[in-house]
């Protein structure tokens, strides 16, 4: 477990902190769903723990990124998130992502295991497990601009309002496109990891099927944690409280369960 000292971590290209914490027990590393922003998670900060410092990934082609162009595969958006995660390695780091960001989020939980940094949680949120075959019924990035647009609305694949501004949706829809054609394209193998998997998905959402959130065990070496919430694919805004009350909770948990299981590993054969 990592060794509390002052907090060199700072807001980067690629992740914002809304609010610094000294000396944090841990860094919540947080990934939005297509098209969204480090935004997303603006007050986050507020409900969750105050030793818990929220770094929001902010990806090419968005928020303060805007002029930059989007990135169109997963290994690129996960190679340019770690630019900014490796200065965030002097304190444990857990990982949450929805939708897309779930995926990204496992992605990063991959490169960190493999650099010997393991996170204490990955929270997959509004996210099926990544080997299941899509439930839309044709792949989006790739359709004409009305036609997206209107599968986007019947998925409820667009926060609510997006839908009233057509200057905003072709604005964002080039980036929501790319992050689109990342999650379609994205074929790659990743193995069971130590490290917990905590599922959250909502009751009515058309992207997730409840009856297969259990297939995220398959990235995961130890117990599935699955919760659901009311509301529908966009439940971490309409629900919010909810959502970050349950965070709380498990955040709130972890240090005592890293250390447990550090203990186990330690201890001699036997005891």
């Amino acid at each position: 477990m990592a060794t509390k000292a002052p907090s060199r971590a700072q807001s980067s290209a690629q992740l914002k902190i809304f609010a610094p914490v000294p000396a944090p027990r841990l860094r919540m590393i947080c990934c939005a769903y297509a098209g969204g922003s480090a935004a997303v998670f603006r007050g986050w900060h507020e409900r969750l723990p105050r030793d818990v410092e929220v770094c929001a990934v902010e990806l090419p082609g968005r928020g303060a990124r805007f002029r930059e162009p989007p990135l169109r595969t997963m290994r690129a958006l996960a190679d340019d998130t770690m630019v900014g995660l490796l200065d965030c390695a002097d304190a444990d780091i857990v990982l949450f992502g929805h939708s897309m960001g779930g995926v990204l989020a496992l992605e990063l939980a991959k490169r960190l295991v493999d650099a010997g940094r393991p996170p204490l949680a990955l929270f997959a949120s509004g996210c099926a497990a990544p080997h299941l075959p899509s439930r839309r019924r044709r792949r989006l990035h790739d359709l004409p601009r009305d036609e997206l647009v209107q599968e986007l609305d019947l998925l409820q694949g667009l926060p609510a309002g997006m839908l009233d501004a057509q200057a905003f949706i072709d604005m964002f829809l080039p980036t929501i496109r790319a992050d689109l054609e990342s999650r379609e394209t994205w074929r790659t193998e990743i193995p069971a990891l130590p490290v917990p998997i905590h599922v959250l998905s909502a009751r009515h959402d058309a992207l997730v099927w409840t009856p297969d959130l259990g297939e995220w065990q398959r990235y995961s070496e130890l117990p599935l944690n699955v919760r659901l919430f009311d509301g529908e694919h966009f439940f971490i805004d309409t629900h919010r409280p909810d959502v970050l009350a349950h965070l709380s909770g498990v955040l709130d948990a972890l240090p005592a369960v890293a250390e447990a299981a550090a203990d186990r590993a330690a201890a001699p054969i036997g005891q």
